[in-house]
């Protein structure tokens, strides 16, 4: 594929220029609606803003909000004056707030007075993060020494029209545009440096493979601080034409239902869980969803049950699955719309036309034949480096420039890429490897099961147990008791958990990621009474 050589910035004047007087962007409790022409006016004047408070090329961004139309427009204007943006989870504690902010030496943050909590944890890191000037606050002030947005229009009217253009005439596709921080599930985060290049080519291929147009309405509730929801949705749809609905600052199935039901939503994004958390709630009347037609499952294996509900029963018969990673600038693999439901389930799809997967021997790093097991590795747009660390960014890639993901994968004659696990968390018990994914598949052949995972632990006797937790479709009424014959039926000795158990919910990181440590730290507390 040859690449598309434009920055964010021009993209979106690119997009504004077609279809100034389209609908853009639309945040149904807020009662803000915005065309194109209004959102790259309002952008412009941020721009500006921003330019008064001395903020300019390379100089990084943080934007610690919900998904608040503030939140869109600051990351076009951060990136079309070629700052950096970094987003950060609104939810972040105040040592994660303190470890983004300072590892990306932020020059100025934008916060939302909004969220309970978050000028607390602001404030008590401000002072520790010696690069941090700007505080920018939507809403009222809280505290002494923050802008305004109000007034950071107000400080733009100082800048010539003329300098804002002339400083995005000067970002160049392969300048850095954001910072985006890993989910941190084993250890601190790590930013990843992407480029506009990457970012740009990547939404393009992926709304080319979804067949997503300016005609779409695309419904955006997952978190803009993950690149799943500023990127996968927000930018490509841009990219595309296409109009956002976000139909709230959180995540709110009831929320969700209103805005698909009353815009009209053609498409929709979000993990298995969410999907099910959706779809599974009292009251859902499947009329409601009548106009989707397309969207990506992501993030995590999408069990055939649930891909036949959505697909077959609501409709939603143009519904891909798609495999990325921030590493990447987004997406890497992704099922064609028209591809049947075993390809849908049973695959994340084929590598996009902007990007190159192989399956590698995890300890030789040779490559494998199709249908073998091994480390997904991909090349093409990929991170321009794990910022400020080197030895990382090195022990990432190799000398044929393939970032290895640390994901277990096999891909057939035809490309089709299979996840089977995180290298990481293969679970060696008496010397057999355990694939979790693999169990997983099994327990979700059971009815009423929504969400499982099974995961390792160790023993008080220092030996290793297999666990399986499973989030029950409510009102199904199934028990721990049904998996385990379930699982026996089907699985030999050696491979079976030792211990099942039904719960309300998974801990989840910011990007609705399972974190399988903390459920092997709650496994082993319940089972030694605490």
């Amino acid at each position: 594929m040859k690449p598309v050589m434009i920055t964010v910035g021009q993209a979106l004047r690119d997009t504004a220029a077609r279809f100034p007087f389209r609908p853009a962007l639309t945040h149904t409790t807020r009662g803000v609606n915005l065309s194109y022409a209004e959102l790259l006016a309002e952008s412009k004047s941020v721009m500006r803003g921003l330019m008064a408070l001395g903020i300019g090329n390379g100089d990084r961004v943080a934007v610690f909000a919900p998904n608040i139309p503030e939140w869109v427009v600051s990351m076009v204007a951060v990136m079309d004056i070629g700052a950096v943006l970094v987003p950060v989870d609104p939810g972040a504690e105040e040592e994660t707030l303190f470890h983004v902010l300072n590892r990306a030496e932020c020059r100025a943050v934008v916060a939302s007075a909004g969220v309970r909590g978050q000028m607390d944890r602001l404030m008590a890191v401000r002072d520790r993060v010696s690069s941090l000037e700007h505080v920018i606050v939507t809403g009222e002030p809280t505290h002494a020494g923050m802008t305004a947005w109000q007034e950071l229009a107000a400080l733009g009217e100082r800048i010539p029209r003329g300098a804002a253009a002339e400083a995005a005439r000067r970002v160049a596709p392969e300048h850095p545009a954001a910072i985006m921080f890993t989910s941190g599930t084993t250890d601190l985060p790590k930013g990843v440096l992407l480029d506009h290049l990457g970012l740009v080519n990547k939404s393009l291929c992926a709304t080319g493979r979804q067949g997503i147009c300016h005609e779409d309405r695309l419904c955006l509730f997952f978190p803009l601080s993950h690149m799943f929801g500023n990127t996968c949705i927000a930018l490509a749809g841009f990219l595309a034409g296409a109009h956002l609905v976000m139909p709230g600052e959180t995540f709110d199935p009831d929320a969700v239902h209103m805005a698909v039901e009353r815009e009209g939503c053609t498409a929709v994004y979000g993990t298995p869980g969410m999907f099910s958390a959706l779809i599974d709630r009292p009251g859902f009347d499947p009329s409601w969803w009548r106009t989707l037609t397309k969207g990506i499952v992501g993030g995590a294996p999408c069990p055939m049950d649930l891909m036949k509900r959505l697909v077959e029963d609501l409709g939603i018969r143009y519904l891909t699955v798609g495999y990325g990673i921030t590493e990447a600038s987004s997406w890497v693999t992704m099922t064609m719309p028209d591809d049947p439901l075993p390809l849908r389930t049973g695959t994340v799809g084929r590598a996009l036309p902007c990007s190159e997967v192989r399956i590698v021997d995890p300890a030789g790093g040779g490559p494998l034949p199709a249908g073998a097991r091994g480390e997904l590795c991909t090349r093409g747009f990929l991170m321009k480096e794990y910022w400020r660390m080197p030895a990382a960014t090195a022990a990432a890639g190799d000398p044929e420039g393939w970032y290895h993901t640390g994901d277990l994968a096999e891909m057939d004659e035809a490309g089709y890429v299979r996840i089977t696990g995180r290298i990481k968390d293969v679970i060696l018990k008496n010397g057999i490897e355990i694939h979790p994914v693999e169990v997983e598949e099994v327990i979700h052949e059971l009815p009423g099961v929504s969400r499982a995972q099974v995961f390792g632990l160790t023993d008080p006797a220092g030996g290793t147990e297999v666990a399986a937790w499973v989030v029950p479709v409510q009102g199904s009424g199934i028990t721990a008791a049904d998996i385990e014959i379930h699982v026996r039926a089907r699985i030999e000795e050696s491979l079976r958990p030792s211990q099942y158990r039904t719960v309300k919910e998974f801990p989840t990181t910011a990007s609705v990621k399972v974190q399988k440590r903390k459920l092997a730290e709650m496994a082993r507390k319940i089972h030694n009474g605490i």
